[in-house]
This record gives structure tokens, sequence and C-alpha cells, in this order.
């Protein structure tokens, strides 16, 4: 590899040489440095490319430039670019101006107190005008938020789709999956249960044209919500979503009755019935609808601005364009005059079919309102926390957000996971990554806007893979997931707008931290106020040390994290206990090259045997082998008396379901993203099977008076 090619990939943020999961040194190929570079508008296929690309990178981030956005800590010192010498203003709306001279520091560099109020303020220099983001020293942490000093609260988290919402009648009713009225219905049961929290999966909008996109972790785009979840009666009255059933037939309704009986989901067929009834609701708003909701809906139309304006163009185009004989698969295929939303062949699709972009914007209307009637009920049920959003770590290349947001994100690459232990040829989600030089052109407004969406109904949020805000592998396209390189980006300014954001949202911070973590990145998660993940299938002792208890009891769990039996992309404790996952592996051939499933059930036995003598230990129970009936309430009890302020427990775990939601890699081979909770959200706590299993969490981590 050539020193120039090796020095602009350094200079890009892309690391050139990484370690794996199993300590082994690796180096990235030439080849795919250059078609990452190329990703990046930094082509690397000649020397004369390279000198070119070194030269705009080194003037994009001149120390001589004041950037569009400085970041800082309140109370603190902020050293500013050598040009910026002089006099400053610091103002911000609802507060007194601050003046004075920025002068040379210790650095050599001028330098000016930062103000002690956390917050976004203008910053006049006489460079030019700039956003000062001061972030307070930390997130909110889960003992200011319940405000006891030992905080030791409990959740659960559920997958919303799974949810299940009987009735007497289908205005009430699930439509063949959960939604946000079933959602409300377990928050306010989880509140009254002493829980704190309900973290949910993530409700990002996705494709309303194809339905057979279902993912949540592959969105359409992650500014919005997924329209489907809409609970409308809540929002319209039942007398509205009646008159529209009405409207819809028999057949109509018996095909939404016939769904809700399946245990798995038919999302094409589900999605599509819920979007009749949407779209009825939206053409009797006009002569069904009082003051005030035409109040709200308009007062959410104009809140939205351009974006919504470009989402809801997207779906209607889209929509449009999948009627079409040879519909397009993405947006990439659309007629050349409509792949960029400000074109005028957009802007002509828009204004003649305004009625259909309503519809979407309407839509989205009912999801909000929905969504946020549920963080309602769950601060009344008790909840000092309330819902706690995910954030996924990217969005579909094919969507809303890729379409109307193209500068802001990299091209021809993917978001993925280098290979590790559980996935040996390593992963490419198929996602698209912010990049780090548009962040940094226009101060980081997109990761900002995800932040704000993702907390606009919200006590908490969950940062799915958020690793990626210090490196994300990227895979090429066409590339195998293995074939890819970290890039690295801004963790510790990404760290200090999550924290302001969350300061603004009085509102907890998760970082799902699971993978080959980099060092020091955990000590980075606690400097700033952000919990980790401990997952009880991770928390071995290192491997020199295992023994007897290769499981760390409770009390040896790392402090600033969540504690968890598992995640959406893990066994449950009842598939984990019983071997189903390996089952599962073995017949969808996901077994790396050197895995035989005797083996691995054979390392499963021995693992079982290692996790029970942990739990025998903490618990003080008799020397007996371990059960073949999983022990749910004794793993639960072991994991909620780890340190950690916060314990969440997978409704899944709660009701003993066997599979995982999502088995990674498997296709349509497993029913990923379609298995329904077997119990009706507002009742399922009351379960006694449920209650035995929860008792622990109860015990140990109740609400103090």
């Amino acid at each position: 590899m050539s020193a120039t090619l090796s020095e602009l990939a350094v200079a890009a943020g892309l690391a050139e040489h990484w370690t794996d999961a199993r300590h082994q040194a690796c180096t990235v190929a030439p080849d795919t440095l250059r078609a990452l570079l190329r990703a990046m508008d930094l082509p690397a296929d000649s020397e004369a490319d390279i000198h070119d690309s070194r030269a705009r990178l080194a003037a994009a981030h001149s120390e001589a430039r004041l950037p569009a956005m400085l970041v800082a800590v309140a109370g603190t010192t902020l050293r500013l670019p050598a040009a910026c010498a002089g006099r400053y203003e610091i103002t911000a709306p609802q507060s007194a101006q601050l003046a004075g001279r920025a002068v040379a520091g210790a650095s050599g560099l001028p330098e000016l107190p930062v103000p002690a109020a956390p917050g976004y303020y203008t910053l006049a220099l006489a460079a030019g005008t700039t956003t000062l983001a001061v972030a307070p020293p930390r997130a909110p942490t889960l003992a200011q938020l319940l405000g006891q000093p030992d905080a030791r609260a409990w959740g659960l988290a559920t997958q919303v789709y799974s949810l299940r919402r009987p009735a007497p009648d289908l205005v009430h009713a699930t439509h063949g999956f959960g939604d946000f009225g079933a959602l409300r219905d377990l928050a306010a049961s989880a509140g009254a249960a002493g829980a704190d929290a309900l973290a949910i999966s993530p409700v990002h909008a996705m494709f309303a044209a194809d339905p057979a996109q279902y993912s949540p972790y592959s969105p359409s785009s992650r500014l919005f919500l997924n329209t489907l979840y809409a609970d409308p009666a809540a929002v319209l009255g039942d007398d509205a979503v009646r008159a529209a059933l009405a409207q819809l037939g028999s057949q109509a309704q018996q095909t939404l009755q016939t769904l809700e009986a399946q245990d798995l989901i038919d999302w094409p067929q589900a999605a599509r019935a819920r979007q009749r009834l949407l779209r009825q609701l939206h053409r009797d708003f006009d002569h069904a609808a009082n003051s005030r909701q035409r109040q709200a809906l308009q007062a959410f139309r104009d809140a939205g601005g351009q974006d919504l304006r470009d989402h809801a163009l997207f779906e209607a185009l889209h929509e449009h364009l999948a009627r079409q004989p040879a519909a397009p698969g993405s947006w990439t295929e659309w007629p050349a005059g409509l792949r960029d939303p400000r074109s005028q062949a957009a802007r002509a699709f828009a204004q003649a079919h305004g009625e259909a972009l309503d519809f979407h914007v309407f839509a989205q209307w009912l999801a909000g309102a929905s969504l946020a009637q549920a963080q309602q009920a769950a601060r009344q049920a008790g909840m000092r926390v309330g819902l706690i959003a995910d954030l996924a770590i990217g969005a579909s290349p094919a969507g809303s957000h890729a379409w109307s947001h193209q500068a802001e994100l990299m091209r021809r690459a993917s978001v993925g996971a280098p290979p590790d232990i559980h996935n040996p040829l390593g992963q490419a989600w198929g996602l698209t990554a912010l990049s780090p030089q548009a962040l940094r052109e226009t101060g980081y407004a997109a990761f900002i806007a995800l932040l704000r969406a993702s907390l606009a109904q919200a006590g908490g949020l969950r940062i799915d893979h958020i690793l990626g805000l210090a490196r994300l592998w990227l895979v090429p396209d066409g590339a195998p997931a293995g074939d890819g390189a970290y890039l690295r980006y801004p963790l510790r300014t990404l760290l200090r707008l999550a924290a302001l954001e969350a300061w603004r949202h009085h509102a907890l911070v998760i970082g799902e931290n699971l993978g080959t973590v980099p060092e020091g990145f955990d000590e980075a998660l606690h400097d700033h106020g952000l919990l980790g993940m401990d997952v009880l299938w991770f928390m071995r002792e290192p491997p020199a040390a295992r023994g007897a208890a290769a499981f760390k009891a409770p009390g040896a769990w790392p402090v600033q994290a969540a504690a968890m039996t598992t995640t959406h992309d893990l066994p449950t404790l009842e598939g984990w206990w019983q071997g189903r996952d390996i089952e599962w592996r073995n017949n969808l051939a996901l077994l790396g090259p050197q895995e035989r499933e005797t083996d691995l059930r054979a390392q499963r036995d021995a693992d079982r045997d290692s996790l029970w003598r942990a739990v025998r230990d903490h618990a003080h129970l008799p020397p007996d082998p371990a059960p073949a009936q999983t022990p749910v309430a004794a793993l639960l009890a072991f994991v909620a008396a780890a340190p950690c302020p916060l314990a969440l427990v997978p409704l899944e775990d709660a009701t003993g379901t066997l599979d995982q939601p999502n088995l990674p890699g498997a296709g349509a081979g497993y029913p990923n993203w379609r298995q329904r909770q077997p119990l009706a959200a507002a009742g399922c706590l009351h379960d006694p099977a449920v209650r035995e299993r929860l008792a622990p969490l109860r015990s140990l981590r109740g609400r103090k008076a």
C-alpha cells in the first residue's frame, strides 16, 4: 500500500489497521480503502487524486476556519481558532448577553469562558458568527431523574408490534400487530406494577408503499414515526373510527379480525388493511373533525416544516411510482427529475398531488399524538422515566431520509459489523451512515435532529450501536461484510450533544455498547453521564480466569449501565436455557466454518451449569444441578441484584417466550419481527406466572416512598 494512500485514509478517519474480537491484528485492503474514500467524495485511484483529496480535506479541517458549531462544556474555557482573537458576544433567547475579549491562553490560541447554563447560543466574533452548543458536564442520571441518590429502578423492554389489545369491537383492538394503543395499555399496567421505565423497539417511519419492508432497524426515516402504529380512536374519538370501519364494510372488518387472531404478523396484508382505515379516516376528517382537532393538525404541519413536507412528498411519490408496470426498487431508480426533492419535477408533483401529501402528514400527526398519549399514560401510572425510545443506527438507503438529505450521508457504503465470535462472517446491515465531514460543515444538524425526534414523546433514549459515535464499520457496496473498515467519528462532541439534548428533554440516555468496544469507550460514556448495557450472557470473567464460576457475580457487574437479561438479537432466557438459538442457527446454516452443533450444545451445557453455579452461590441455594426447566425467576433475581441503577426485563422473558424477536442473518427462514405476545398488553402483568417471574424485580427494586 502506498504511503500517500495510508496518509489520506488516516486524515479521512479510516483505520487501516484494527484488532478483531479475538485480539488478532487485521489490515484493510487498499481496494477497500479506495472504495470507502470514494464514498466520502475523496477519490484515491491515482497519486493525483490522492493529492487533490488531501488538499480539500486539509482545507475543510483548517484551524483558521470558524466551524458551523462549536461544542463546549458549561463553565469551562473554550479554545478558538487563531483567527478568532478579539472581541466576542454570546447571546441566547431569554439570556443576558455576555461579551468580552478572547485572548491567548496557555496553548497560544484565543480562549473565552463558556456560559454556566447549558443551551444553544449565538457566538459573534471578528471572524464571523457561529452556534455555540453548551453541554452540561453530564447527561441527567437516573438518580437525578428519580430524585434518589441510590436509585435502583426497574422497567420492561418491549417490541411494540408484538403487543396485543383484544377488545369487544374493532375500534379499540389491535389489527394484526401491536400499536401505540396497546403500548399505552402496557405502560399503564407496568407503571401500576412499580416499573419506572418502558423501553420500546424503534418506531421510525417505514415505507407506506412497501409494507414488505418491516424491520424496525431499517427504517425509511428516523425523523418520523411508523404511521401503522397510530391509535386513531385515541386522537379522533371512537365515533370517527367506528364510522370509518362501517364505510370499509364487513369484509374489511373480517380481514382485521382474522389478522388479529394470527400468532405471526402478516405484515403486507396487515399494513394494507391498516392503511385503508387511515385513508378512510383522512377522507372523513374534513367533515367529521372538530375545531380543536383541525387546529392540532395545522400546528403539527407548521411545526414539521420542510422535513415533514419532504417526507410526505417521498411517500406520495413512492406510492405513485410503485403502481407503474416496472416499479423502481429505490428512489435512485426513479426518473431523473424526481431524484432530487428540490427539482422542478418534484415540486410539480407536490402541487398536483396535494391530497396525497396531506394524507401522509395526517397519518404522522395521528402517530405522534398516539405515542405522546402512551408516554402520558406511563407517567400518570407512576413511571418516573416512562418510555425509552430506540434510535436505530441508520436508515435504508432506499428511504425518505436518504432521498431528502443526500448531502448528509455517505454514498455507496453500508453500516455493519466486523466478524466476531457470534457472527464469524461479519454483518452488512444495508444502512446509511452520516458523513463526518457533512456533520462538521452543518453544525451537527443531522445528529441533533435525530436526537430531538427520538426524545419528542419519550423520557429516555437508547442509542442503538452507540459504538458508531466513535467508529462505524463501513462496507463498500457489493463487498463481503468482512471486507470493510472502521471510520472515525468525533465521539466526545457527539456525546456532549447527546448530553445537552438529554438535559433539555429531562431524559435518560442508554447506549448499546455491545460488540468490539474501543479502548476507553465505556469510560467516555460514563464521563458524559450515559449508561451502557450489561447483558447477562456477556457478564463473564476474563477467559484466563475462567473456572467453576465463569459468570460474574452480580456485584461485579459494571455500575454505569442498565442491567438486562438479553436483547432483541440474542436468545431469551427460555431460548438460551433450552438451546433453542443453536437449533435455529444449525437448521438455517448460520454456523461458522469452525462451528458444529454438537460442540455448541456441549458448550451451552457447560455454560448453563456455570451460570447456575453463579446463581446458586449468589442466592445461597443448595448445590443442586441446573434444573431442566428454565429458572426464570432466579435468573431475574440474579440480574436484579446487580448494582446498576436500572434493570430492564424484555417482555419475552417476563412472559416466558422461547424464540428471540430477531435472529441476525436468518432471512426468510426465521420469523424476524413477526412474533406476537401470547397475552394482552393490559393484563399480561397480572398473569400468575408473569407475576412470579417479576417478583424479584419488585422486591429488590421497588419504588421507595
